[in-house]
């Protein structure tokens, strides 16, 4: 709830604003799928090494509300690739093309 109080005065809003965010992350790693997944107090031998932001992060993926939600996705649809890899043609038009709705 910290980080909703936080957003909430970030952009002016008064303290009775009461709003819930939920977000849906598609993910196309088995590795990260496997760790977000893993209950808060869970760790892998080389996990435990990890910082304080990602075990916040996955007390929240692991909280029964919902709030943010992790979707497994083929990686041919990583729409994030379009933005951080040198595509060739191919992969870059379709994925455009999911981007864009065509």
């Amino acid at each position: 709830m910290a980080l909703v109080r936080e957003l909430r005065r970030s952009v002016g809003l008064p303290d009775e604003f009461d709003a819930n965010l939920h977000c849906k992350i598609h993910e196309d790693n088995v590795g990260a799928l496997t760790l977000a997944n893993l209950e808060p107090q869970r760790m892998t031998p080389r996990s435990k090494h990890y910082a304080i932001k990602y075990h916040w992060f996955r007390e929240h993926v692991y909280d029964k509300s919902n709030r943010i939600v992790i979707v497994k996705i083929d990686t041919k649809n990583q729409l994030g690739d379009m933005f951080t890899k040198g595509l060739t043609k191919v992969p870059f038009v379709h994925l455009r093309q999911i981007l864009m709705g065509w």
